[in-house]
């Protein structure tokens, strides 16, 4: 059984397997099966169980490796982690203070007659920020992301767009299989984005709900190629002339220290949020972060593996589309084995039944 799933209908495949009394479920990466998580069942929720960096076992030299940079490191599992929502910023707090700050600005025009407009940096569409943080919780308020007005700068897509350039060729596939025991799963690759662009991809669907969902606004910089610092003050720059020109409030966040300064300079209001310095080797949450996570791990890996469920995950396959990447699809490989297959068709054709009597 091949079948793709949103995100959302991700959720069938773990209450199939509760249902199967299945209480633990062990996700893999495809290239030296390293264990990445462990979901478990709990009276009130579900626990995470992640691996450590030492698990992270890539058993040969680089020098030896046919494209090192194809095999995601530690440094992609952590980001996973934070996109997910899995873990949070180290400043996540004072950043709650910070926009329910400009929030109660934009409220009050006793505080401010100008309206606030939030821009993002390069970096944070690459951890989701805006379409899957909010709405957040500050005291007994709820701030929804509609609640601010966007600017996005024509930088920040130029500089996301550069990464989607590369796809897996044959030859990459036949060094691939000699090199890693990904084994057949790989050629689920042929000819899909290699990691630079899946990362790519994935941000620009943050840029999609800004444009979109949020509406922002577009600011026309011109961006240097060979210079990001560079591209850091223009970003700033362009900001600051929209400001005054409209004579609007601009509120920045980054995770970049020198946009601090350029922002400082322009008497821009700014704030940078920390990597975290500690991550937690178990933590509870809901079911919105677990979909979030099997979905990035599936896409940054190119695929996982559960085991216990006789089951693969790709985030990359033949045929996927821009509609796949906009609903975080997964294709599911289950196999004939699983005590999953049958029930999950059926969860499948009567989803699939809803679907098209609301569109009738």
């Amino acid at each position: 059984m091949r079948e793709v799933f949103t995100k959302e209908q991700l959720m069938m495949l773990i209450n199939e397997s509760l249902d199967k009394n299945i209480k633990n479920i062990e996700v893999f990466e495809p290239f030296f099966d390293n264990r990445l998580i462990c979901i478990t069942s709990k009276k009130d929720g579900y626990e995470i169980e992640l691996s450590t960096k030492d698990d992270f076992e890539i058993p040969i030299e680089k020098e030896e490796y046919w494209d090192r940079k194809e095999i995601p490191d530690f440094t992609d599992y952590k980001e996973c982690l934070i996109s997910s929502g899995f873990v949070d910023f180290a400043n996540w707090e004072d950043f709650k203070d910070w926009i329910n700050y400009h929030y109660i600005s934009e409220k009050d025009p006793g505080l401010s007659s100008e309206a606030v407009f939030i821009s993002i940096d390069t970096n944070l569409a690459y951890y989701r920020l805006i379409s899957r943080r909010f709405p957040l919780r500050c005291g007994g308020t709820e701030i929804k992301p509609e609640d601010f007005d966007y600017l996005l700068s024509s930088i920040v897509e130029e500089e996301i767009d550069h990464h989607i350039r590369y796809k897996y060729s044959e030859e990459d596939l036949r060094l691939m299989g000699l090199h890693t025991e990904i084994s057949d799963i790989r050629y689920d690759f042929r000819n899909r984005g290699t990691l630079e662009t899946r990362k790519a991809k994935f941000a620009t669907e943050e840029l999609n709900y800004l444009r979109g969902g949020l509406n922002a606004a577009r600011i026309k910089a011109e961006a240097s190629k060979t210079d990001s610092e560079r591209n850091d003050y223009r970003i700033v720059e362009s900001l600051e002339d929209f400001a005054w020109d409209k004579n609007i409030d601009v509120a920045l966040i980054s995770t970049d220290r020198n946009m601090a300064n350029h922002a400082e300079n322009s008497e821009i209001s700014y704030f940078i949020l920390e990597m975290p310095k500690s991550i937690p080797k178990t933590k509870q949450v809901g079911a919105d972060t677990i979909l979030n996570l099997l979905h990035d791990l599936a896409l940054t890996y190119g695929a996982v593996k559960i085991p216990e469920l006789k089951t693969v995950l790709f985030g990359i396959w033949g045929g996927k589309r821009d509609i796949d990447y906009k609903n975080e699809s997964v294709k599911a490989w289950i196999k004939p084995s699983s005590p999953l297959e049958k029930s999950l068709k059926r969860d499948l054709k009567i989803v699939n039944s809803l679907d098209l009597s609301k569109d009738g």
